[in-house]
């Protein structure tokens, strides 16, 4: 009699303990953003992380902290505790470039992060003065055969400088790279007519295409970008299968619990399917990802590091 009582009187306690146990979030989120308030990639983080802030109740606090490529923020997240409460904004560059740009990074990314969600992409486009004497792909390629070349990109190892170190490979040419310190700095020398092209994201360069003061070649997509639509991509001019996109997403120190990583995931994924926020993103000249769960996201992460380290080592790209 006396351990029936001891049982049921346990199984009370152990019932209580569960109904009072915290649902997350329970307390604010922190959003670590790699990089400088104003960019696309924080405006982006800010548009989600007012998303997730509506769908959960608890805020997310975005926190810039810019610095080496977006290395350093990323290494704050990937050191913090892994308990649901902090978030990191993660993109080519410090996620899937840095690894092997960097040969003593701080933090490994598929090993010491995982991912949450995908936000947005956005591919790269070739831009050139209307006057540099090509005007799509077979003609920028024929042209590099015959002279010296040159394009500008927004510094060395960016996503810009290895699209191109990339399709230089993939259509056997070679091109002389002129780093800037930033892509308004390149596209500024483009457009006096100092270099002849340069290759930086859609977001960046839509506003001069669309003038007429740059010519869009190519955009580096598989398919078209739905924000140029008149452009074809390089697949289209000759190379099946080329595809350089720039992506933003969410990700979280590895070990963060899977029940958090699947709470977050399905508030991006309910905001993704917001017309507002697609209409927000659009105006960055920022496709919406498609909805998929967290597995798949790091499916993607691990195949993007995998091609971008290949693209490093075979290009010799060094940071200065």
């Amino acid at each position: 009699m006396f351990k029936h009582i001891l049982g049921a009187a346990a199984l009370s306690l152990a019932a209580l303990g569960s109904a009072g146990a915290a649902q997350y979030p329970d307390k604010p989120i922190r959003l670590i953003v790699p990089f400088p308030a104003g960019q696309s990639g924080d405006l982006i983080g800010r548009v989600f992380a007012e998303q997730i802030t509506r769908r959960l109740g608890q805020s997310v606090v975005v926190e810039n902290r810019p610095g080496a490529g977006g290395t350093l923020g990323t290494d704050v997240a990937a050191r913090a505790p892994a308990d649901g409460y902090t978030l990191v904004l993660v993109s080519n560059g410090p996620y899937a470039i840095a690894p092997a740009l960097y040969p003593k990074l701080s933090y490994r990314p598929g090993k010491d992060l995982r991912g949450v969600a995908l936000l947005g992409t956005s591919p790269q486009v070739f831009a050139a003065n209307p006057q540099a004497g090509f005007g799509d792909i077979k003609q920028l390629v024929a042209l590099a055969r015959q002279k010296s070349l040159t394009f500008g990109s927004s510094g060395n190892g960016s996503t810009q400088h290895l699209t191109m170190e990339y399709f230089e490979k993939t259509a056997d040419i070679q091109l002389m790279h002129v780093p800037f310190r930033g892509s308004a700095d390149a596209q500024t020398q483009v457009l006096g007519g100092q270099i002849p092209m340069l290759v930086d994201s859609v977001p960046a360069s839509l506003a001069q295409i669309k003038a007429g003061r740059l010519k869009a070649i190519a955009v580096t997509s598989l398919q078209r970008s739905e924000f140029l639509p008149d452009v074809p991509t390089v697949a289209e001019q000759g190379y099946p299968g080329f595809e350089s996109i720039g992506w933003f997403g969410l990700a979280a120190p590895a070990g963060t619990p899977p029940e958090a990583i699947d709470t977050l995931n399905e508030a991006v994924k309910a905001a993704l399917g917001d017309a507002a926020v697609r209409d927000k993103l659009a105006t960055m000249a920022v496709t919406p990802a498609p909805r998929q769960d967290p597995a798949r996201f790091d499916a993607f992460l691990s195949g993007e590091i995998a091609k971008w380290g290949k693209i490093v080592k075979e290009s010799g790209a060094t940071i200065d």
